[in-house]
């Protein structure tokens, strides 16, 4: 059974720890493993027990194996060392000599525990070492695997063996794999009542990590804190162990008390765990003043310590220092590529990211599924066809897409850009087509306008016997909105609430602008009242569909309504609402909504909503105030309210202004001339 760890006001305290309660619940060869005689395991265990020993009569010595189990001896004897371990234990056909018998263990544990398992049973008289070897064997696991620890020392137990301080660390280890609470707390109250390892370093730095692995953070600080001789190791596993868990501050925190009054200096382990802490959106300022430490003590900056303060100056908009990092590396491998290349697309540098991996082919770094990640994603974004299949060709030329995930980014890069044929031809040579592959071809042909073809991808998707999810039905609707008819859309409604997808808030919401944008606004008002957890994108999706339809009194209301219920409008809010003033020619109510944004919402504005402003005094002939709106606006870019302004002065027939606009848009987009032009 597994026993979750406790929460924090449960922890024990630490006369919990010093007295377990009773032998039977926390001894580890009782409570801790759960294994009756052996017949109920693998039929490795079940030969383990002393009833089914594999009996030899020959003996050989350690010196001998040590002879034979050279590489030079087990080549010339045609055994590529360490595998092919069945003819050599034949050969030696080992029976009593105990460190013959570890020796050869130790051999043929390295390619497979199951080579490893067979050299076990063959050993007569097993002794701790062997046990021990096979536990630590069992512990290297990180997964399920690791439960074989326990199993082993079953065993050991009923032979009247008795574990070591290896045997618990192993233990420990593997407790800690398996996030068993009950186990760790079991071999740790073992020990303590055996005095086993009651100041060894090593042992007190596996209890340390193991509790922090189970999530017992306060038992693992005070194991620390009693431990009189604390070593950088132990440190190490709790600020480790804090960061993974997200509790960035408490790593900083332990971080400040090793340094203070233990003559303990941070090593490189430690520093890469605290930069990783920083990684935290709101502890990246401390990137430079750990750098600056690092720095200072003189530590060696190694390819973990790079790659993470790289990663972090990527994060805090510094990428001329991540740069120079980068460009101080001997050695750099695929994890520092993919740093840089995210980092420089996290900042918008496509360009920089390009070259990144232009110079990461040319130095033969090979290029993995997280670099295709990084690149088709922003060049999908950014719809680059040309580069996105300059990537393609990449990606065919390491293999890299024979990965389902891979052929689907590159179909999702191509459906981007538009290009239907390079998706359907991916498509077609997928054999084992799942979900994402559907959605992304009926994306395809949603965004060029084929909703006919979508909705028929849909329909031999069914065929296929898959049942679709949120995703394909956000799309399914997409492709009925574009055609206009409703009455598929009851089919599909009906679908979301036969399959409990009504409680997913992304498929109603596109159920609600799917039946704004087919003529049915009531109906749209019926789902949206009916749902019982609206969130702010809902509200959103309401607001967009009362503005479809012209229904400006009705998005004001729901703005109005928002605000009641405390509701903090976002830029895709105001983006509606001022569209909506716009079309219905509304100047006064979308002049104070546009100036509350920043002072009562602390909404910066944005292009979008500069340009709906200027719509809106386009509209109403206010030409000389929309001008002086977008002069004295922030934005960088203004050709677009820009051009706005000039098809306004067209309506209005102001001559004057409109040349003057048409001469600044000249000097902004110089290669499109041709059409600012006005008729005078």
């Amino acid at each position: 059974t597994t026993t979750t760890p406790p929460s924090a006001s449960a922890l024990p305290d630490d006369g919990d720890l010093r007295e377990p309660p009773t032998a039977s619940e926390y001894d580890p060869v009782s409570y801790a493993l759960n294994v009756d005689d052996g017949s109920e395991g693998s039929s490795f265990f079940a030969a383990c027990h002393p009833g089914s020993r594999h009996r030899r009569h020959a003996t050989v010595t350690a010196a001998e194996v040590d002879s034979m189990t050279s590489t030079g001896f087990t080549e010339s004897m045609g055994w590529r060392h360490p595998y092919n371990y069945h003819d050599l234990t034949v050969l030696l056909a080992i029976r009593s000599d105990l460190m013959a018998n570890f020796h050869f263990l130790s051999l043929l544990f390295v390619p497979s525990i199951k080579d490893a398992e067979r050299a076990f049973i063959e050993i007569i008289d097993k002794d701790v070492v062997a046990y021990t070897a096979m536990v630590t064997g069992y512990a290297e696991f990180t997964d399920f695997n690791a439960r074989g620890a326990f199993e082993i020392v079953t065993f050991m137990h009923r032979e009247g063996l008795n574990a070591n301080r290896v045997t618990l660390v192993s233990l420990l280890q593997a407790a800690g794999h398996l996030r068993e609470f009950g186990k760790g707390r079991s071999v740790h109250c073992y020990a303590l009542r055996r005095l086993i390892g009651v100041s060894d370093e090593v042992l007190l730095t596996s209890l340390v990590d193991m509790y922090a692995k189970c999530g017992a953070i306060s038992i693992a600080a005070s194991v620390l804190r009693q431990t009189k001789k604390r070593t950088v190791a132990s440190w190490n596993a709790l600020i480790a162990r804090l960061s993974q868990l997200g509790q960035s501050s408490e790593a900083l925190k332990y971080f400040c008390l090793m340094k203070q009054g233990n003559n303990l200096f941070p090593d490189s382990v430690t520093l890469a765990n605290v930069l990783s802490a920083c990684s935290n959106r709101n502890l990246v300022q401390h990137t430079t003043s750990l750098h600056a430490y690092i720095m200072r003590r003189n530590i060696q900056l190694d390819e973990v310590l790079t790659t993470t303060l790289i990663e972090l100056y990527s994060k805090c908009y510094k990428m001329k220092r991540a740069r120079i990092l980068f460009d101080h590396l001997i050695c750099r491998d695929t994890i520092v590529y993919n740093v840089m290349i995210s980092g420089y697309l996290h900042n918008g540098l496509v360009e920089e990211a390009i070259n990144i991996f232009s110079d990461m082919i040319r130095e033969a770094a090979r290029p993995n599924f997280a670099t295709v990640v990084s690149l088709l994603s922003a060049f999908a974004d950014v719809g680059d066809a040309r580069i996105g299949r300059w990537v393609h060709g990449i990606v065919f030329r390491y293999g890299l897409e024979l990965d389902l995930d891979v052929s689907n980014l590159i179909m999702h890069m191509y459906a981007k850009c538009g290009q239907i044929k390079n998706v359907k031809m991916i498509f077609d040579l997928i054999t084992d087509k799942d979900l994402v592959s559907w959605t992304v071809m009926m994306m395809g042909y949603v965004n060029i306008g084929l909703a006919d073809e979508a909705t028929a991808m849909f329909q031999k998707m069914q065929r296929t016997g898959e049942e679709p999810d949120s995703s394909v039905i956000v799309t399914l609707l997409q492709a009925h909105a574009q055609l206009g008819s409703s009455e598929p859309v009851k089919e599909i409604h009906g679908y979301i609430y036969r399959t409990c997808l009504v409680e997913d808030i992304a498929t109603m919401n596109s159920l609600i602008i799917t039946y704004a944008k087919c003529g049915r606004i009531d109906v749209a008002e019926a789902v949206f009242n009916g749902m019982t957890g609206r969130e702010l994108a809902s509200w959103n999706t309401m607001i967009a569909a009362y503005g479809i339809h012209g229904y400006c009194t009705q998005v004001l209301e729901m703005f109005s309504q928002m605000q009641r219920e405390n509701l903090k409008p976002d830029v895709l809010t105001f983006s509606s609402v001022l569209s909506a003033c716009s079309h219905a020619g509304l100047v006064e109510e979308g002049w104070h909504i546009f100036s509350s944004m920043n002072s009562d919402y602390l909404v910066a504005p944005q292009e979008e909503h500069y340009n709906c402003m200027v719509d809106l005094l386009g509209r109403a002939g206010q030409l000389e105030e929309a001008y002086n709106l977008v002069k004295c606006s922030p934005l960088r870019d203004r050709a677009s309210a820009m051009r706005t302004l000039l098809a306004a002065c067209k309506v209005h027939k102001n001559t004057k202004l409109g040349e003057l606009i048409g001469q600044e848009l000249l000097d902004l987009e110089p290669q499109v001339s041709g059409s600012y032009k006005i008729q005078k």
